[in-house]
């Protein structure tokens, strides 16, 4: 995917050692399935704290292949424990500088 987005969390719903589900909303961008979002520490450090790989998104209980801003959805991400996750952090998927 070489599309930049941006969530913002609004709660973890569900969690796993693997991954687990968050209510987010779509704040720029288009998120499709299969992108992979980054966690970036505090202002500027350019730190990378997680990396998740968006693979479901739910709407409205149907499963849909993408969403745009301003609307929320019920995501499940994989990759990892979402423990760092908390309310309003962000997580960006940026272009593959490959492509």
């Amino acid at each position: 995917m070489s599309e930049f987005s941006k969530l913002q969390v609004y709660s973890v719903e569900q969690e796993r050692p693997d991954g687990g589900t968050c209510v987010v909303r779509c704040i720029e961008g288009v998120v499709r399935v299969g992108q992979v979002f980054q966690l970036e520490g505090g202002e500027g450090s350019g730190e990378i704290l997680k990396t998740l790989t968006l693979d479901r998104i739910e709407r409205y209980g149907r499963f849909v292949e993408f969403f745009d801003p301003p609307h929320n959805a019920l995501v499940h991400l994989s990759g990892g424990p979402l423990a760092p996750l908390r309310y309003g952090d962000v997580l960006a998927s940026r272009p593959d500088p490959r492509i």
